[in-house]
């Protein structure tokens, strides 16, 4: 299992190693690219995440960047101010980010068909 997770953890050491005295923003800046990456993955698959289905995908993506933040970052809870502040501390700008770019991606995934179809609504 460690053969899995230290090519994993050395990555994100390596793109999120120059805040390693600053680890609240630290987890920050990865919960920033799991928006980022859950975004373009409800953006891209369009209507097939549209609606809850989206939803549940970005906040299980949301819980998986926790995951990552405690346990291949091995980032200490304590450190930030405990599980609840590990939780709540980038929520927002997780959920405005994904939410933004989920739409954006999307917009441009619909057809012109589509769209003309709402036009003429």
């Amino acid at each position: 299992m460690s053969s899995v997770i230290n090519p994993i953890r050395s990555l994100f050491k390596k793109i999120f190693g120059r805040w390693d005295d600053k680890p609240i923003d630290q987890q920050t800046y990865v919960k920033i690219l799991f928006a980022i990456i859950s975004a373009v993955i409800c953006g891209l698959y369009g209507p097939l995440f549209a609606g809850s289905r989206g939803l549940i995908f970005g906040l299980l993506t949301y819980v998986l960047s926790l995951f990552v933040v405690v346990y291949i970052m091995e980032i200490d809870p304590e450190e930030i101010g405990g599980r609840q502040k590990l939780i709540t501390n980038s929520l927002p700008t997780y959920l405005l980010l994904w939410v933004v770019l989920w739409t954006l991606f999307y917009a441009f995934t619909l057809p012109p068909s589509a769209l003309e179809n709402l036009m003429l609504l």
